[in-house]
């Protein structure tokens, strides 16, 4: 079976730094894992590698769509496929590297999707709940809705789990390595991070809403492009309102994160709070020469 190398973990932990050193050690490529990375023009938003942060190293299924067009798992999952197995064909290693869990887990353990089709029957007995009682059922069912949670889209994907009643079928031997941090210390690089960007992430939301992207599009992608449209359009009191509430947000997407990354199945977790990056690059590169050496 072909090999993929799968490098997870939370937002801010780190994925992208370790995907792009493995990635240069081993000859690879990289496919983002990333719902919000697909579109184009949303660079600091989304927290994308800079040309210059690539290092030589090919990039797959970023800026692949416009900002309104939809992009849904089956597209993500047929396009991923192709990129892999164009990177193994041309004999380099491919590494899918991002924090949308159900992105990544759709192509480690090969999700049968289709492009299903409405089901109105199961969309009235959705409607008549809550926006928390689909929360529910969908955490029961761990089905990954992260980012904006309105009934309509909680309700849609509801609709496509449904419809996937096919047993998966793996196309890939897949080493699934996880980036795990303290509760306190990754909550210190989300702010971190968060504060370098900000001054991007402002100009960037300016100039595609002054160059006619869609406000409500943009608030559908959740948390820094719909925090950002928000503060510029005057609804919080201040930046230091506004930059709380966003902070706060980030810290719930986490816990969300978390509380996915808990029920994976087979992912060696390095605990980068308890080792230096030096450390950890050293633990990933043993873990995946004798992945790679493996028949």
């Amino acid at each position: 079976m072909k090999k993929l190398i799968s490098i997870i973990g939370l937002t801010s932990s780190g994925k992208s730094s370790l995907g792009l050193a493995m990635a240069k050690k081993f000859n690879g490529e990289i496919v983002s894992a990333d719902s919000r990375q697909v579109y184009k023009g949303l660079d600091y938003c989304s927290g994308k590698v800079t040309k210059d942060e690539m290092k030589d190293v090919s990039h797959h299924l970023i800026d692949v769509a416009n900002l309104g067009e939809q992009f849904s798992l089956y597209d993500f999952q047929k396009m991923a496929y192709d990129a892999i197995d164009d990177i193994i064909k041309r004999n380099k290693v491919p590494f899918l590297v991002g924090g949308t869990g159900l992105y990544s887990r759709s192509v480690v353990e090969g999700y049968n999707l289709s492009e299903s089709e409405p089901n109105q029957a199961l969309r009235r007995q959705y409607e008549g709940l809550t926006l928390e009682e689909l929360q529910k059922i969908c955490g029961e069912k761990n089905i990954d809705v992260s980012g904006e949670q309105t009934k309509r889209r909680l309700i849609r994907c509801l609709e496509k789990n449904s419809a996937c009643k096919i047993p998966n079928k793996p196309k890939y031997d897949v080493l699934q390595i996880g980036i795990s941090w303290s509760r306190e210390d990754i909550y210190k690089r989300i702010e971190i991070r968060l504060r370098e960007r900000m001054p991007n992430m402002l100009a960037e939301i300016k100039n595609l809403l002054a160059n006619g992207a869609d406000r409500n599009f943009l608030k559908l992608l959740g948390l820094e492009a719909k925090f950002v449209v928000r503060y510029l359009d005057g609804e919080f009191d201040d930046f230091d309102q506004f930059f709380d509430e966003l902070f706060k947000e980030e810290r719930h997407f986490a816990k969300r994160q978390q509380t996915w990354y808990n029920k994976e199945k087979n992912v060696v977790w390095i605990n980068a709070s308890e080792n230096s990056l030096e450390e950890i690059e050293v633990t990933a590169t043993k873990l995946i020469k004798e992945f790679l050496k493996q028949n």
